[in-house]
């Protein structure tokens, strides 16, 4: 099967039209609101028709009704300057008003007569530490705050700043035994867990629209470089119905927009010095340019921004394999073990009742993987490749200063290839005719053995001998093997988005809508394709299995015992409706969302169907369309300007990764199955802000969560005779946790933040493959609830920062230190994983399952900026970062470690329990060097802006 390539432009402006139609229109959140009341300062009396600008914003404002109040929808997240103007009275401009998604910023203005014309009064707007309308948890990082914190490169870095967050370690990948391992995901794709959920429970926006990965679930595909966001928001509470096809978390990524003024910059990293550590031969470059499009007149507030970055690095596990170039946009770069480039671009129109958008992120990925079974073999290592397109095109249109509504339609399409050099499976085999009937005896490539075998000369195969470069099994260590992977799977995801919002009564603000996305997923994975034929290819060459054994869809159907194709062509809907209640002393988020799901016609093919019945002995009889309703409710209680309580409830459902839907029937093994249903999360949250002091604010949070359907593996054994593996929503887990957390707002000169997260999370199973994995190690299965693998049970993470205000300097031990710089250190401190103890005993390992804990985690990173004016708008900016400063040997449970001691491998273990040391070739083999992290690291940067 050849992988399709689509006009994808064409698609998306058919899809737009097809739905452009919609009654009622639905989008993300991605703007705040500002409102307040207008008053004579001198009487209180409220001030009718005050006008209320936010200046530089393409006209967004409002007029102060009859009681003097206002609100202003629309407004993007940033900080901005208001002005109040009165006829009579003296204007008053509100300089540095922040503004969030979804948000409310409550912004009063007291007026004075006005003595002499033109004056007016200059204040400095407090982003308020305590925040009434928030009712479930959420995180805001800014695009300053990013940059000034140690080794945020990429805009997902936040998450190492998050206490309750576990970033997945483990490969993306099954060890199946006897050095046998099955590539189950893109491995470039990580997992995050939140409070408590599995990897793959996040929704990822970027300005409103969805950049998860079509086949793999809540799992990011873009790399957005900190120079490119305004701000990063990550909701893990109760958030609201508008958000779909999330349990754990949302992450909201807002792009930087184009500048009113020409603005530039560039930054240059490198570990290249070998400073504070070996160097991984690491460059990372990015560069922006930002303005008003030229030739445009001013009033039509036509903006642009484009930024570009490369991070090439032979990373801390350099596998050293023979490297090349990678091209990028016709550029060629030096190629290291992992290479990576994006290119963003963003135009803007600004309307006075109409703002038009387009965007586009681009990113490609080229790698190999580190594994330390081939450390004699690198260039036997297979290489990967990822290519993502994102564009999206965003239309705003305000119908009054009450109601406004916006229109997105988006596509994103991702490659991804894997292969050895860019061998196919059949470049690893030859076929050798019988000798009854080729008397000569000369072997017949695949290629011509196809050809002859749709002709009418009739043959059979007596013998498949592998040629000597590829003589042994993949994974054998210390052997000369090939790691033999064969992928080429391509998605291309078409959204329409859109809202109606509507400020109905001055209390009650309405969102209500509909989306849609349409997939096209079209996959081929031929997984030890060079040592292992199919099923198919088994009763084809060595007449075993019978008739009933069907030829499987794709190319080289003969080869991979492990092989799935399918092109498919799903498409996911969604309906919300919510409120938004406010008063001074209760703030109410109500709101409920159905989310809908068609899975193609290719489930329902004959001969799809007649096969699956045939390989799993059930019925084939799933619906077309499945639905859930999710209710979410949210309330806040200002008790005053000090103390906020806050309780959310809600329902979260999430379809399974649609790989466990579609993966074929005809080889065996992991099989997919349409009857599944939703994963669902049942979230209880309980929280409260307290101000401490000036700038000092307490936030503590309870949360508990049942999610209930999780994906696991159903053992069967089909009249096929072939066992199967099928996908069932038979997995439960639970998940507690407290969050206290203490911030410190900018002043003076420092500010902080410090965390901590106890938690709980238990379940049947941490993956969807582990009861696969429990089946063919022979590990029996679990009958209770057990820690899950990233129940990591305490987190701390401490964050601070020394920095001189404008226009002021530090003093140490009487010296006046220069000004603009800043230092940061952000520390974690973590307990251990769980892990499960050696024991031969079966009814043991139940019981002991996951019940052991790892070593604790420890690193503490530090970073140094010094900037220097050039000239006016010009500066230039020095900084260091550095990485687990202590040099910690933190030892990392996923690799080389001994379950029976509890501690890494090391020389003069003992086999197991038994009294036999193990010899030096066992001893290498499990030693892998990743059972330690890297000691200490740093890079030195170099940036310019202009």
């Amino acid at each position: 099967m050849k992988i399709r390539r689509r006009k994808g432009i064409f698609s998306l402006l058919w899809f737009a039209w097809a739905f452009g139609l919609a009654p009622v229109l639905v989008s993300a959140q991605d703007t705040g609101k500002i409102s307040g009341r207008a008053v004579d300062a001198a009487t209180g009396e409220p001030l009718p028709g005050v006008n209320i600008l936010i200046e530089d914003s393409g006209g967004l404002g409002a007029a102060t009704d009859a009681s003097g109040e206002y609100f202003i929808l629309q407004a993007p997240p940033g900080a901005y300057t208001v002005r109040a103007t009165f006829i009579g009275f003296r204007s008053v401009v509100a300089q540095g008003v922040q503004v969030q998604n979804g948000l409310t910023t409550r912004l009063d203005f007291e007026m004075t007569e006005e003595v002499i014309q033109g004056e007016e009064i200059v204040v400095l707007a407090d982003d308020p530490i305590i925040r009434p309308d928030i009712t479930s948890t959420r995180r805001t990082a800014t695009r300053e705050e990013l940059a000034s914190t140690p080794g945020m490169e990429q805009a997902l870095d936040m998450f190492r700043t998050q206490a309750g967050t576990v970033l997945g370690a483990a490969p993306q990948s099954l060890n199946l035994g006897d050095g046998q391992t099955l590539q189950v995901r893109d491995q470039s794709v990580k997992d995050v867990h939140v409070r408590g959920g599995r990897g793959g429970e996040i929704l990822f926006l970027v300005d409103g629209m969805p950049v998860t990965h079509p086949l793999y679930g809540g799992r990011s595909v873009l790399e957005l470089n900190v120079n490119d966001v305004d701000q990063v928001e990550l909701l893990t509470g109760a958030f609201n119905a508008e958000y779909g096809q999330a349990q754990s978390g949302v992450v909201n990524i807002s792009t930087r927009s184009g500048s009113e003024r020409y603005e530039g910059g560039a930054e240059y990293r490198s570990d290249a010095l070998d400073i504070f550590g070996t160097s991984r031969r690491t460059d990372y470059l990015s560069f922006f340019l930002s303005g008003p499009v030229p030739g445009v007149r001013r009033k039509d507030r036509l903006n642009f921004f484009l930024s570009g970055n490369s991070n090439l690095t032979d990373t801390p596990y350099d596998n050293g394999r023979s490297r090349g170039t990678f091209r990028f946009f016709g550029a060629a770069l030096p190629e290291r073990q992992d290479n990576t480039a994006g290119l963003n671009a963003r135009l803007d129109w600004r309307l006075p009742d109409l703002r038009i958008g387009l965007n586009y992120n681009g990113s490609a990925k080229r790698w190999s993987n580190f594994d330390w079974l081939w450390r004699d073999f690198p260039d036997h290592v297979a290489i990967h490749e990822r290519r993502n397109h994102h564009v999206g095109l965003h239309v705003n249109h305000t119908l009054s200063p009450s109601t406004f509504y916006s229109v997105r339609v988006g596509y994103l399409a991702v490659r991804y290839d894997a292969s050895l050099d860019g061998r196919q499976p059949s470049d690893t085999w030859r076929f050798y005719a019988d000798s009854t009937t080729f008397a000569d005896g000369n072997a017949l490539t695949y290629e011509a053995w196809h050809a002859s075998a749709s002709g009418a000369a009739p043959f059979r195969v007596q013998s498949i001998i592998s040629p000597p470069a590829f003589d042994l099994v993949t994974g054998f260590f210390g052997g000369e093997g090939y790691e033999n992977i064969w992928r080429n799977d391509e998605t291309g995801s078409y959204t329409f988005k859109g809202d109606i919002t509507s400020q109905v009564h001055a209390r009650h603000l309405v969102k209500a809508g509909v989306e849609a996305q349409r997939h096209r997923i079209s996959y081929v994975d031929v997984q030890d394709g060079g040592v292992t034929l199919s099923p198919y290819g088994r009763k084809l060459y060595r007449g075993e299995g019978g008739d009933e054994v069907a030829r499987p869809p794709g190319p080289f159907p003969e080869f991979g015992q492990n092989r799935w194709v399918f092109d498919v062509q799903p498409v996911i809907v969604g309906v919300y409706a919510q409120d938004k209640f406010e008063l001074n002393t209760l703030i109410i988020n109500a709101g409920v969302r159905m989310d809908g799901f068609f899975p193609g016609d290719t489930v329902f093919e004959p001969d799809w169907r007649r096969q699956w019945e045939a390989a799993t002995g059930f019925t084939a009889d799933w619906s077309r369309f499945r639905y859930k309703i999710s209710p979410r409710f949210g309330i806040s209680f200002p008790v005053n300007l000090k103390t906020v309580f806050f309780f959310s409830y809600g329902h979260f459902t999430q379809l399974p990764e649609l790989q466990f839907y579609y993966r074929d029937p005809y080889t065996g093994g992991l099989t997919g199955n349409p009857h599944l249903d939703y994963e669902q999360t049942i979230l209880y949250e309980f929280g409260f802000k307290r101000e401490l002091a000036a700038n000092w604010a307490l936030d503590a949070k309870a949360y508990a969560k049942d999610i209930s359907k999780q994906v696991g593996a159903l053992q069967l054994q089909a009249a096929s005779g072939f066992p199967v593996s099928l996908y069932d929503n038979n997995g439960y887990a639970r998940a507690r946790g407290l969050e206290l957390e203490v911030d410190k707002r900018l002043s003076g000169f420092f500010s902080g933040n410090a965390s901590y997260t106890i938690q709980w999370a238990t379940g049947f199973a941490s993956s969807a493959f582990e009861q696969y994995v429990q089946s063919v190690t022979d590990f029996p299965l679990p009958i209770r609830e057990r820690r899950l693998s990233w129940d990591v049970r305490h987190q701390f993470v401490l964050q601070g920062r020394v920095a001189p205000p404008p226009g002021r300097r530090l003093e140490l031990f009487g010296w006046r230190l220069p000004g603009r710089w800043e230092f940061t250190v952000l520390s974690r401190a973590v307990s251990g994983s769980p892990y499960t103890p050696g024991n031969h005993d079966p009814a043991e390992l139940q019981k002991l399952d996951n019940t052991s804990t790892g070593p604790p985690v420890f690193s503490t990173d530090l970073k140094f900026r010094k900037a220097f004016r050039l000239f006016d708008r010009a500066e230039m900016a020095l900084f260091v970062d550095v990485f687990n400063v202590f040099n910690q040997r933190n030892v990392q449970i996923a690799y080389g470690f001994n379950p029976w001691t509890g501690k890494p491998f090391r020389y003069g273990d003992v086999f197991q329990d038994s009294e036999r040391g193990l010899n030096y070739h066992d001893a290498v083999r499990l030693m892998d060097p990743r059972q330690f992290s890297t000691g200490r690291y740093g890079k030195l940067g170099l940036s310019l802006n202009l």
